[in-house]
């Protein structure tokens, strides 16, 4: 895939073919047939037993949750896998305070339909999330970070995986859902953190924060995604992903990196790995140590904030609810204001 091509296409304003309704307008008691992407397939039983499909749908403005009942599960659920291009034909409805798609039916478009515009309406590059911000310059900026880092070694050991990853950093969402879950989101939620944490220790050298360890830690806490997550337009967790965990995955590959160099203190490399295992904040939500350093405990805000921020930023943007505040959000469970302030 070439994320170029979604991020030169996708940027402003999304010129939709009139046969494609964005999931981001989608509207109680619309007809729908058009395409999609599938981001997960899931099937379920009702309490009494009968089959139905979970299908999480999407566009390059949103996704929707969608459900196949019975006779469609039967008919339909051999027919596409996650990460496909589908036509789907159905109802939209609300169930509990949300938009749903009730399909009808539901199939992968073939290839001769995706490549050679066999298919009213089709283009990927606008049915694929991808970040609204330029990849090009993004790495740009993230590369141009990197070079500001000291000790060399550790500057050395950052570019070093930075360019043996680099298409796959390019590409990478930062999660399967929450939060960048789309094209080029790793890079875009990488950035954002080691930004802040540069500019912090910039502007604040009196809290004593050694900034090449912490640009260093927040440029590289989530490398270990490249190895968790595969399958970047549709994300799933990869075998080694499920078992092990990007924490882990992400020290494993520091520390294969850094065992090439040599250290004036050993002990560096060892407190970047504390930075990557330690960057969830605390192990009940996962982290394999709690911060012990000021530059893991830096690295762990400034990944939560980029994080939530996304999060309302994505439900802010998806959410009908009338009024100036949100349906509830239940990842963070509340509801967040998105009314208009009038400028005076």
């Amino acid at each position: 895939m070439s994320t170029e091509r979604f991020s030169d296409r996708v940027r402003g304003d999304i010129p939709y073919n009139l046969l494609h309704v964005p999931v981001s307008d989608l509207r109680e008691g619309a007809r729908v047939g058009q395409c999609f992407l599938v981001k997960k397939k899931a099937q379920r039983s009702t309490r009494t037993g009968d089959p139905y499909l979970e299908i999480l749908l999407a566009d390059r403005t949103a996704a929707v949750q969608a459900r196949a009942w019975a006779d469609a599960t039967q008919r339909y659920a051999s027919q596409f896998e996650e990460g496909d291009f589908v036509f789907v034909q159905g109802r939209v409805e609300t169930y509990r305070n949300a938009l749903q798609l009730i399909v009808e039916s539901i199939r992968r478009l073939t290839q001769e339909e995706q490549e050679g515009g066999k298919l009213p309406g089709f283009d990927p590059t606008l049915l694929v999330p991808t970040s609204e911000h330029n990849i090009d310059d993004m790495w740009a900026r993230l590369l141009a970070l990197a070079a500001t880092i000291e000790p060399e070694p550790l500057r050395a050991l950052t570019e070093s995986l930075l360019r043996d990853h680099a298409q796959a950093f390019r590409e990478a969402p930062a999660a399967v859902s929450n939060h960048h879950a789309y094209i080029g989101g790793l890079l875009e939620h990488t950035l954002e953190v080691a930004q802040g944490i540069a500019r912090f220790a910039d502007d604040e050298p009196s809290l004593g924060l050694r900034r090449g360890l912490a640009v260093a830690g927040a440029i590289l806490h989530d490398v270990g995604k490249l190895l968790e997550l595969e399958n970047p337009i549709a994300p799933r967790y990869s075998l080694e992903g499920q078992l092990i965990g990007h924490l882990l995955l992400g020290r494993d590959m520091v520390r294969q990196a850094a065992a090439s160099l040599t250290w004036p203190d050993p002990r560096t490399p060892l407190l970047l790995e504390h930075i990557l295992i330690s960057h969830h904040g605390e192990l009940e939500y996962a982290a394999a140590m709690v911060p012990k350093t000021p530059e893991a405990v830096a690295v762990y805000h400034f990944d939560n904030l980029s994080a939530k921020l996304n999060m309302i930023k994505t439900h802010i943007a998806s959410d009908a609810e009338e009024g100036d505040f949100t349906d509830w959000e239940r990842n963070m469970e509340r509801r967040f204001f998105k009314g208009t302030l009038i400028d005076t």
